[in-house]
């Protein structure tokens, strides 16, 4: 497993522990710091900044309105779309999402310079920036059917076909 997935693996499951206790998990935590963060939203523009499908957005909101952080209203201009605001109670759970995540970030970068928090940071940034186009691209037919084989080849398979195991 590589660094980078150990350190979402973990931030994430020290997300939904310190919020287990308001019952809130971590795709209900992205959903609300997307909407104290921009404002008011639409279902569709939500669940495109995530990468989540419609139907698991309007599962999560529908868990965040039942526990009174957000409310649906119809866009009275497209009858078809709801808007989404967070409520009072979202900024207050917000802000104490906020608090542990200063308390994990602190964590994180113990024992870094501010410099190398900074370059960390950034380097970070553009990785980020270079997956957003992968949502983006179509999958080729020879890569998604190449891929099981691709992850059980052994090296010697590697060598003979080309392909790199996983």
């Amino acid at each position: 497993m590589s660094d980078i997935s150990i350190i979402v693996r973990k931030m994430r499951t020290f997300a939904e522990r310190n919020m287990a206790h308001r019952g809130i998990g971590f795709p209900e935590q992205l959903v609300l710091m997307s909407l104290l963060a921009n404002g008011e939203s639409n279902q569709e523009s939500i669940a495109a900044e995530h990468g989540i499908d419609r139907g698991a957005i309007a599962k999560t909101l529908a868990k965040l309105e039942a526990k009174g952080l957000v409310t649906r209203k119809v866009n009275s201009k497209n009858k078809r779309e709801k808007i989404v605001c967070a409520t009072p109670e979202a900024t207050s759970v917000f802000n104490e999402m906020r608090a542990s995540f200063v308390e994990l970030d602190n964590t994180l970068f113990s024992g870094f310079t501010p410099e190398e928090k900074a370059s960390a940071c950034d380097l970070i940034a553009r990785m980020a920036a270079n997956l957003q186009e992968v949502d983006a691209a179509p999958v080729s037919a020879a890569t998604a059917g190449d891929a099981p084989a691709a992850a059980s080849a052994s090296p010697a398979d590697a060598a003979a076909t080309g392909k790199e195991s996983l």
